[in-house]
């Protein structure tokens, strides 16, 4: 039996590939659900690693705008109401006698709208615009596909209480699935050389800069994303 190990070990490996090429394929079946051109602002690289010949890129989006000591004092759309109907509790008065119930109530999946706008900050310019748990009745609301991307993303519920103000509640996108998205090997090339390097993992929040590069990316039937296209952009002059 211990002759066959190596040989069962190895169809493992060509099934779990198989299963895999098949997933993506179904995933990327007809047109695809959403195509949005995005800048290295939303698609940020990971710190270079000798042993990972890998490539992948974190996709950021703009939540609280939490940077420095910003404090909320609104729930804006994500509100109460927000919350009920993707499924919180949200009954109990909110005192602060019912903070820590709703506090620790556990995260919850469901489908969030990330919107691509305009701007002149440096952030990222994929923000968070609405949350169902329905897909579908979520890209009715948002029908632009290519500026709207739909995803997996889980929520969690923030009970805020600032002084001189009422509490009330506000939801929070805390991960989108997937978070991370493959570089296919023909663009890898061009975006090594701008890899940071593993000092720059001791730095947070990441400095804000200048885009040096755009990628097409696709979400499929399944809501996840793949690479289409990269090009490096050219920094504008100094003025």
């Amino acid at each position: 039996m211990r002759r066959y190990g190596p040989w069962l070990a190895a169809a493992l490996v060509v099934l779990s590939n198989l299963a895999a090429w098949r997933v993506a394929a179904l995933n990327r079946r007809g047109e695809p659900e959403a195509v949005l051109v995005l800048t290295e602002r939303e698609l940020r690289l990971p710190v270079r690693q000798a042993e990972n010949t890998a490539l992948t890129l974190r996709l950021v989006f703009e939540r609280w705008r939490e940077r420095g000591n910003t404090v909320v004092t609104e729930a804006g759309w994500f509100d109460r109401a927000k919350l009920e109907a993707i499924g919180f509790d949200c009954s109990r008065p909110l005192t602060p006698e019912h903070a820590e119930y709703y506090r620790t109530r556990a995260p919850r999946s469901t489908f969030a709208a990330l919107e691509y706008g305009e701007g002149s900050s440096l952030d990222s310019r994929l923000i968070l615009v609405d949350v169902d748990n329905d897909p579908g009745t979520l890209r009715a609301r948002h029908p632009d596909r290519r500026r709207v991307a739909i995803v997996e993303a889980t929520v969690s519920m923030r009970f805020v209480s600032n002084p001189g103000q009422p509490p009330f509640l506000a939801g929070r996108i805390t991960s989108v699935l997937p978070g991370e998205i493959n570089v296919p090997r023909e663009w890898r090339g061009l975006l090594e050389g701008l890899r940071p390097g593993p000092e720059a993992a001791t730095v947070w929040p990441p400095p804000l800069r200048e885009p040096r590069f755009r990628a097409t990316v696709a979400w499929g039937k399944r809501l996840e994303p793949w690479i289409t296209h990269v090009e490096l952009l050219t920094p504008e002059p100094a003025r």
